[in-house]
């Protein structure tokens, strides 16, 4: 069977979950409750055609699957978890009790992707863990889980979120790359769909697909040719990240919930003040420009996040003024 085949049949019934999208909503309770009613299936036609991969290889590399059994197990889990919390609006607590051990678990079945050290390129020292690792290694994923989760808030911005960092991680010599190309194909028919206001991603898509893109950057800063660096990863998950440590910051400021929903979010104040596809522009462009200059030229990664941190202050602060002075 051609891979090409696999790629058609996956665009072809993933195109045709998304098209009945209202009928299955209706019938799992897979929706946004109270007026918006948007069906949650995002998450669930991007894994669906992550599985198709999975079934491509087990029948033709079956090598590709057995190196990442523990891999597939658990960010199935992972993602399940991510459909309970969309149905029934899980405790928070639960869930990131339950998705820490989980991961915990799962670095101890599979430490290819355990966090043993950290090297910062600013001073060129490397600091060395233990058994600290189990508890840093499945924090930082979380951080990043919950930052996304918080940065889904309008139309295409997650979608085209992961995009950007599938295209700055690449690397053609990652083993994980079997199956990165099932997901990018599965986001661009997400995104048709998401930007035309039929479907949301959901936080099983969310969660899925912020693990999988903590996976390939722990290989890749582990075993890769890219020459990463804490600083690097910071620049490239700082802008959600950043916004998630403000907003955390208002709200226990504020005696509320860190972990309750408002509309203070970055995408939220520059929708408030800009059309749709600027407000997107603006913000993917804050996580697209330090990582380029990267990319493409020898820089001082530390000056990058010094310059990035006060370019986001600044728009807050602008987005918050003009918030003020039209409430």
């Amino acid at each position: 069977m051609n891979i090409i085949f696999i790629y058609i049949l996956g665009i072809v019934l993933t195109t045709l979950i998304y098209l009945n999208s209202k009928k299955i909503s209706l019938q799992t309770n897979l929706f946004k409750k109270g007026i918006d009613e948007t069906p949650l299936l995002g998450g669930i036609g991007i894994y669906f055609f992550f599985i198709l991969g999975v079934c491509f290889f087990l029948v033709f590399e079956k090598e590709v699957i057995y190196t990442n059994l523990y891999l597939l197990i658990f960010s199935f889990i992972i993602f399940f978890i991510g459909i309970l919390d969309d149905i029934f609006d899980l405790s928070y607590k639960f869930r990131l009790i339950s998705i820490f051990l989980l991961l915990v678990l799962f670095l101890y079945l599979d430490n290819r992707f355990l966090l043993n050290e950290l090297y910062f390129e600013t001073n060129n020292k490397t600091y060395v863990f233990k058994y600290l690792s189990y508890f840093l290694t499945p924090f930082f994923i979380l951080l990043l889980l919950n930052s996304m989760n918080m940065a889904d808030g309008i139309n295409g911005i997650s979608g085209i979120i992961f995009l950007s960092y599938f295209f700055l991680l690449f690397n053609q010599s990652n083993e994980l790359n079997f199956f990165v190309i099932f997901i990018i194909i599965s986001i661009f028919i997400f995104l048709i769909f998401n930007l035309n206001k039929k479907i949301y991603m959901g936080d099983s898509g969310i969660y899925f697909l912020a693990l999988l893109v903590s996976l390939y950057t722990i290989h890749e800063y582990k075993f890769g040719s890219s020459n990463l660096s804490c600083e690097k990863i910071f620049i490239l998950f700082m802008i959600p990240g950043i916004d998630m440590f403000r907003l955390f910051c208002l709200r226990i400021s504020k005696r509320k919930n860190p972990f309750k929903g408002d509309m203070n979010h970055l995408h939220h104040l520059l929708i408030k003040k800009y059309s749709h596809l600027t407000s997107l522009v603006i913000y993917i462009f804050l996580i697209l420009w330090p990582n380029l200059i990267l990319k493409f030229f020898a820089f001082n990664p530390s000056y990058l996040i010094i310059l990035n941190i006060i370019t986001y202050s600044l728009i807050i602060v602008y987005l918050n003024t003009y918030k003020k002075s039209n409430d």
